[in-house]
């Protein structure tokens, strides 16, 4: 019996923490789900920070210019519950080393080419990790170039990617999609084109989700007299 296909468009940011822990509950639904379908994932750009400049900004004056000063009296109870959840699906969050909000501009155009590889899956996966494990810049193209190469990317290709125009224009119209699309925040999971998932959402919701979008036809394995199709009966 083939499979049936489910193709699965992740919409999120390398800035954001929810990202990472919804794709590693998605990666845990898919690999418990792979016996009953097919999936075909690929990743969209969502610039949650898309205004602040090539050399970022501090943590902390980003967070109280965008959500007021008080917000810095809850930036611990953020971080643990967000530690304590990224442990439950393998994340290691490190928010101490992480001292400044990047643009993720380029990131996301490294994820776009990744995809001309097969390999975005993997890219975002460093990327991700880069960030909030190592506490790394996510505008350091040199960087960049490095997380490529390692994840499958042609060490050629990438030596002047950065300073180019490749992936621009794709990447902008990728996000002007999602923006047409209704999508105000990451992550986002749009399913067959049509079925949105909104938010980190537990394993669960990702396997009821497959179940009603497309259901399975369960074998029972039984023993009974038949006919085949050679007229053997």
């Amino acid at each position: 019996m083939s499979k049936q296909k489910i193709k699965i468009d992740i919409v999120s940011d390398i800035n954001c923490p929810w990202c990472y822990v919804g794709e590693q509950r998605l990666n845990s639904a898919l690999a418990t789900a792979k016996d009953n379908y097919e999936f075909e994932v690929a990743f969209k750009p969502f610039e949650l920070n898309a205004a602040i400049a090539p050399e970022g900004m501090d943590k902390v004056e980003y967070f109280k210019n965008n959500y007021g000063p008080q917000i810095v009296s809850q930036i611990g109870a953020m971080n643990q519950r967000l530690a304590d959840t990224g442990k439950e699906v393998g994340i290691e969050f490190n928010f101490d080393k992480q001292t400044r909000i990047n643009n993720t501009f380029n990131g996301h155009r490294l994820i776009w080419l990744a995809g001309e590889y097969g390999v975005q899956d993997k890219v975002a996966e460093a990327l991700f990790y880069s960030y909030f494990t190592e506490g790394n810049n996510m505008n350091d193209t040199a960087l960049l170039k490095k997380i490529g190469t390692e994840n499958g990317i042609p060490a050629d290709k990438l030596e002047n990617f950065f300073e180019s125009e490749e992936g621009k224009k794709e990447v902008r119209e990728m996000e002007q999609w999602a923006q047409a699309s209704g999508i105000t925040g990451v992550p986002a999971f749009i399913i067959n084109d049509q079925y949105l998932i909104s938010g980190a959402q537990p394993s669960e919701v990702f396997h009821q989700a497959f179940a009603q979008i497309a259901p399975t036809l369960q074998q029972i394995n039984t023993e009974g007299d038949s006919c085949s199709i050679d007229g053997n009966c």
